[in-house]
């Protein structure tokens, strides 16, 4: 009965860290949210510049040491917010998209998702722009967002395959439309007028006239 009752002990030990643990990697997962949380709101209210780690740890809750068990330096955290950020987006970007639907229905459709992100997420959306205007954390930045936006690069493609779309980089083309678009909408948030439907055809009209053939 004593073997009997020393299994049951360390079967009931071995349970509890396991919930433990668990629960430690919820309330990890929870720290590094608050992490790129505090980081999004502090670079909209004061800037990528004026940034510091001090002020992301007050901000988030946590100590600046705690910062560092996630993030090698500054520039990595950056870099890991701005891809976390980017990669809503990009998400947010193939949303409702039919990829054998026309080419141009399809950019319409990508237009109104650029600008239901900016709606639904506007600290994420001006998070976005703020980091836009500031030198990269590196090239693998640039890169990593270029493959999370493929399948909007795969519709440019195959409208230049179709001879619909100019024979410029896919990538130029993409920008023009989006910094179009982004800049008209961001104006729009800060002087808090809504985007009526009508206008987000004219919209989805000018990235049109701007890159087809």
């Amino acid at each position: 009965m004593r073997f009997t009752g020393s299994c049951d002990k360390e079967t009931l030990d071995n349970n509890r860290m396991i919930v433990y643990n668990k629960n430690m990697r919820v309330r990890d997962e929870n720290k590094k949210e608050a992490i790129f949380d505090a980081t999004i709101s502090l670079i909209n209210e004061i800037g990528l510049a004026n940034l510091s780690m001090s002020q992301i740890g007050e901000r988030a809750g946590v100590s600046s040491s705690t910062i560092y068990v996630y993030f090698e330096n500054k520039d990595d955290m950056l870099k890991k917010v701005y891809l976390d950020v980017r990669e809503k987006l990009s998400a947010a970007l193939s949303r409702n998209i039919d990829q054998s639907a026309p080419v141009r229905q399809i950019m319409e459709r990508v237009v109104r998702n650029i600008l239901d992100f900016a709606e639904k997420h506007t600290t994420a959306f001006f998070f976005l722009e703020q980091f836009s205007n500031a030198p990269m954390p590196g090239e693998s930045c640039v890169q990593d967002t270029v493959k999370m936006l493929r399948p909007v690069f795969d519709v440019i493609e195959r409208g230049q395959r179709e001879g619909i779309l100019k024979k410029s980089d896919p990538v130029l083309l993409w920008t023009f439309c989006y910094y179009g678009v982004t800049q008209i909408i961001k104006a729009r948030l800060m002087l808090k007028q809504e985007i009526i439907d009508s206008q987000v055809k004219e919209l989805a009209q000018m990235c049109w006239d701007a890159i087809k053939a």
